[in-house]
């Protein structure tokens, strides 16, 4: 007879920073949205750039949230990237990022959202 321990929550609610060569930093975990207010005015962003997918923009609260501790007066929200980072929703992204006088991109969800922030400052500069 084998028996199998299951993980608990609490050896996955890991909290950090980590801050790679050419991000500014990636903040993860339980109690990282309460950083962003700080974080923010440290890096000098006043109009952020929120990327995001419709479903979770439409379907949660999280990006009111976002917008709400981030103690901005003006959140651009573009949530029109769909799952593998379409490129026509990039280049959508991009015109709507010329336009929108924004001075940092913030990506949220998955790999997708981030993957089409970083292609996004490609096709920015």
């Amino acid at each position: 007879m084998s028996s199998t321990i299951l993980p608990t929550t609490s050896q996955y609610a890991n909290l950090g920073t980590y801050v790679p060569t050419i991000l500014k930093r990636v903040e993860y975990g339980i109690g990282s949205l309460s950083k962003l207010a700080d974080i923010l005015s440290e890096l000098s962003v006043s109009k952020p750039f929120l990327v995001t997918g419709t479903s979770l923009a439409t379907n949660t609260d999280i990006i009111e949230r976002v917008k709400n501790a981030s103690g901005c007066e003006s959140v651009v929200v573009f949530s029109g990237i769909q799952q593998h980072s379409p490129i026509q929703h990039i280049r959508n992204a991009v015109v709507e990022l010329k336009t929108s006088d924004s001075d940092r991109i913030i990506a949220i969800d998955g790999g997708s959202h981030i993957d089409a922030a970083k292609l996004m400052i490609h096709l920015y500069k």
